[in-house]
C-alpha cells in the first residue's frame, strides 16, 4: 500500500479511522486539517493528539477553515461536541503549519507528484484549493474520499452527505477537474455498525488510555447515531472509507459520472457522461467490521501507555 496523506475534519469517526490505519501498519506521510467536524485548528490538534498516542510519527498541517464560498462553518455538530472528540479533544500547546504555502506552493500537489495515495475524510476544500494553486498535477489522482448519500439520506440539508452539504463548490470543482475520486458513499458507510457493548467492553479492557478516551468520545456520538440511523452503536462512516484503503478487497467499485444537484444543496447523483468518480457500490460489512475493531484493539503499541494525556 503507497503511503497516505490524510485530510481530516477532527471528528470521533475519523480519530477511530487514523488508530484503525496506525495499527494496521499504514505509512502516514501528513495529515492536514480541514473544518467540519469541527473548527479547522482543533480537528488538526485532534489527529495530532491521536497519531502521537498511537506512535505514529508524522506531520500535520492546518487547512481550510472555511468552504469555497466563504460562508461561516456550519455548528450543529451531530454528536461529535463542539472540540469534535466530545471533550476529549487535543490541546493547543502546539501549533501546526498551514497547508498551502505562499507561492502556490501546495502540500498536497506534492503528495500527488510524489505517488502518494489521499484519503479525504471531510469537505474537499483543502484539495479544491490545491488545484486552484496548481491545476494540471492533480490529474487522474484517485484518492479515496468519504462522500455521497445516493439511495440513502444524509444528515445534511436536503439529505446530502455532511461533508459534500459543507462545501458543494469544491466537491465540483473536483469532480470538473480532472482527479477521479474513489467515493465511499453513506449507503455503503452505513452498512457497518459498531456496536456499542462490544466497543466499550474493549474499551474498557484496554490498557490503552487512548482507547478509553475514544470511549468516553464515542458515547454521545453513539447516542445520536442511534437516533438517526437506528440500532446501539455508530456508523463509523470515516472509518469504514478508511477501511476501503487498507482492505480493497471487501469493497467494489464502479467507474460512474457523478454530478450535484441542482435543487438540493450538496445532494450527488449519477448522470450521464462520460466517468468523472468511482463510486463503492458493495461492500463485506462483516469483514469490515471484524477486521476494524481488530486494528483497533490490537494490543497497544510499546510505550504508548507512557505517552501524556494531552496532545
Amino acid at each position: 500500500m503507497a503511503p497516505l496523506h490524510i485530510d481530516t475534519d477532527g471528528g470521533v469517526d475519523d480519530a477511530l479511522a487514523l488508530v484503525m490505519l496506525a495499527h494496521a501498519g499504514a505509512k502516514i506521510a501528513a495529515v492536514s486539517s480541514v473544518f467540519g467536524n469541527t473548527w479547522v485548528d482543533q480537528a488538526a490538534s485532534n489527529a495530532n493528539m491521536v497519531l502521537r498516542q498511537s506512535l505514529c510519527v508524522t506531520e500535520v498541517f492546518v487547512g481550510a477553515g472555511v468552504g469555497l464560498s466563504g460562508l461561516a462553518p456550519d455548528r450543529d455538530q451531530r454528536g461529535h461536541g463542539q472540540d469534535g472528540l466530545n471533550g476529549q479533544g487535543g490541546s493547543f500547546r502546539r501549533k501546526f503549519p498551514p497547508l498551502q504555502r505562499a507561492h502556490g506552493f501546495s502540500r498536497l500537489a506534492m503528495a500527488q507528484r510524489s505517488g502518494i495515495q489521499g484519503l479525504f475524510l471531510g469537505p474537499l476544500t483543502n484539495l479544491a484549493l490545491g488545484m486552484l494553486d496548481d491545476p494540471g498535477v492533480f490529474r487522474g489522482w484517485a484518492p479515496v474520499v468519504m462522500a455521497g448519500a445516493f439511495a440513502v439520506e444524509g444528515r445534511g440539508a436536503d439529505g446530502a452527505d455532511f461533508n459534500t452539504w459543507s462545501d458543494p463548490e469544491a466537491m465540483q470543482r473536483v469532480l470538473l477537474n480532472g482527479v477521479t475520486p474513489r467515493l465511499v458513499p453513506l449507503d455503503i458507510t452505513s452498512q457497518v455498525l459498531l456496536e456499542r457493548a462490544p466497543f466499550m467492553a474493549a474499551a474498557q479492557a484496554s490498557t490503552w488510555p487512548l482507547m478509553q478516551r475514544l470511549a468516553r468520545a464515542a458515547g454521545p456520538y453513539m447516542d445520536f447515531h442511534a437516533r438517526v440511523w437506528g440500532g446501539d452503536g455508530c456508523r463509523p462512516h470515516d472509518a469504514v472509507a478508511a477501511a476501503a484503503v487498507l482492505w480493497p478487497e471487501l469493497f467494489e467499485f464502479e467507474a460512474a459520472r457523478v454530478v450535484l444537484e441542482a435543487e438540493r444543496r450538496g445532494r450527488l447523483r449519477r448522470g450521464d457522461g462520460p466517468a468523472n468518480a468511482e463510486v463503492c457500490v458493495a461492500v463485506d460489512a462483516a469483514a469490515v467490521r471484524e477486521r476494524m475493531l481488530s486494528a483497533l484493539f490490537s494490543p497497544a503499541p510499546a510505550g504508548a501507555a507512557g505517552v501524556g494525556a494531552e496532545g
